[in-house]
């Protein structure tokens, strides 16, 4: 079942809203620690997906989405290029998931607008269950990295 327009605005808020819990939560579990970079991933992530939702820079929104997940990750890369981010597992699963999120989002939009594919059809489903599950896990990564779950956080 793929998520129509009106639930859009609600998955939106949801996943801002996630980030917003994953950043506060690494930020209070930070406090008297030299480790911040729990801290850095986090806020990166809450200003990528409040910005995408508010700030379009094109027309289409799939691709506005497409350009966010890869600015996020040039972001990522260059934080960890002046040493601000070190290269852990929860960062590679941040890069890993924002180019699944974005390979996703850029075949639905050759598929919408390019195919002119007007018919719900299976991918729309595997679309929408796929970038939300993929934003949850995002979410639930940051959270665990912070939580020293070590052995769960290498399975996810």
């Amino acid at each position: 079942m793929y998520l129509s327009e009106a639930l859009m605005d609600y998955v939106a808020a949801f996943s801002q809203w996630g980030f917003l819990m994953a950043f506060l939560f690494c930020l209070v579990s930070s406090i008297n620690k030299e480790n911040k970079y729990p801290v850095y991933l986090s806020v990166l992530m809450l200003c990528s997906y409040i910005v995408s939702s508010y700030v379009k820079l094109l027309d289409n929104l799939y691709l506005n989405w497409a350009l966010y997940d890869f600015v996020t990750i040039i972001a990522l890369f260059t934080l960890q290029h002046f040493i601000v981010l070190q290269r852990t597992k929860v960062f590679q699963f941040l890069v890993l998931a924002l180019i699944s999120n974005a390979v996703l989002t850029l075949i639905l939009y050759y598929d919408i607008y390019v195919l002119y594919t007007y018919e719900p059809w299976w991918y729309w489903s595997v679309y929408s269950i796929g970038v939300n599950i993929i934003d949850v896990l995002m979410m639930l990564s940051l959270v665990f990295n912070q939580l020293k779950i070590n052995r769960f956080s290498e399975k996810l």
